[in-house]
């Protein structure tokens, strides 16, 4: 049997993980790509991402999966991958990949398909209050350049902010964008693919009264095929973003002039969903199978 290790973290959000184990969220994905893995000859091992001889361990691929602690050490966590790579394991995503998706300044590169972002060094009065004019924008979002699963992301209203609020949100590099209020009625839209494959889609609408479209317990999850012009406006971000992947996911919400806009691209530890469309697994693993030729 060909044999897989499935990269995961040595903590998620603090709490200690076992070796072999992964968040309790991932529990469903990781039993359907098991399975599906069963059936295809392919073997997943859970093992931590920063195993120093990894390399050593006779697996024939590694893939970036659970590795939800990489944001606080995330130059870290790209250095140790290519280690891996240098060691003579390949990894998928890459390092390289990583790397481009460590920092979500590739944005930038996404052209119209990717939401208006004003760039700081630092979320403080100053910056803050000049992203608001940039954007023209009567709310806003703030959040850190590095990071996942909404850390350190706050809401602000124009006149209706102090630098108090600001406490709860990045503390270093910073990103604010304008709040879409879609978010509310429509949620957000995950798409995902494997290899050049186009697999699923999620439909993420967050509780009433709330905001966050990613939190388990306050958000809504449907498996929903997504609009055509949702779909033209993720494959052109999908068509500037690195090429050779072999998963990623594309989140999108509607703007207020009702064209999507791109406000993640998640290549290197997504939830993929799969609990909400398990054909996915069997997706996934054929891609790797692709690879391992």
């Amino acid at each position: 049997m060909v044999r897989v290790a499935y990269l995961s973290g040595r903590t998620y959000r603090g709490a200690a993980l076992a070796r072999g184990n992964v968040p309790a969220l991932e529990l469903p994905d990781r039993e359907l790509i098991l399975a599906a893995g069963r059936e295809r000859g392919i073997g997943f091992e859970t093992v931590y991402w920063d195993e120093p001889d990894l390399q050593d361990q006779g697996f024939d691929l590694a893939i970036i999966r659970t590795c939800w602690d990489y944001t606080g050490r995330a130059q870290e966590f790209v250095e140790t991958i290519a280690a891996h790579e240098r060691g003579g394991l390949r990894v998928l995503n890459s390092s390289a990949i990583a790397a481009w998706n460590a920092r979500k300044t590739y944005l930038k590169e996404l052209g119209a398909a990717a939401i208006e972002t004003v760039w700081a060094d630092k979320a403080d009065a100053r910056s803050v209050a000049q992203a608001f004019d940039a954007l023209d924008a009567a709310e806003i979002v703030v959040k850190p350049q590095v990071g996942a699963g909404s850390i350190g992301t706050v809401r602000l209203r124009r006149n209706a902010w102090s630098e108090a609020d600001l406490m709860g949100g990045p503390q270093g590099a910073a990103m604010m964008q304008p709040y879409l209020r879609a978010i509310e009625s429509e949620g957000e839209r995950s798409l995902i693919w494997f290899g050049d494959k186009y697999s699923h889609a999620v439909r993420k609408v967050p509780l009433e009264n709330d905001w966050l479209a990613n939190i388990p317990g306050k958000t809504r999850f449907f498996a929903e095929a997504p609009p055509a012009s949702a779909m033209a406006v993720a494959e052109a971000a999908r068509a500037l973003a690195p090429a050779e992947m072999l998963y990623v996911r594309i989140d999108l919400v509607l703007g207020d002039d009702d064209c999507w806009r791109v406000i993640e691209v998640e290549a290197i530890e997504p939830y993929l969903f799969l609990n909400f469309a398990p054909e996915g697994a069997a997706f996934f693993v054929d891609a790797i199978a692709r690879v391992l030729g």
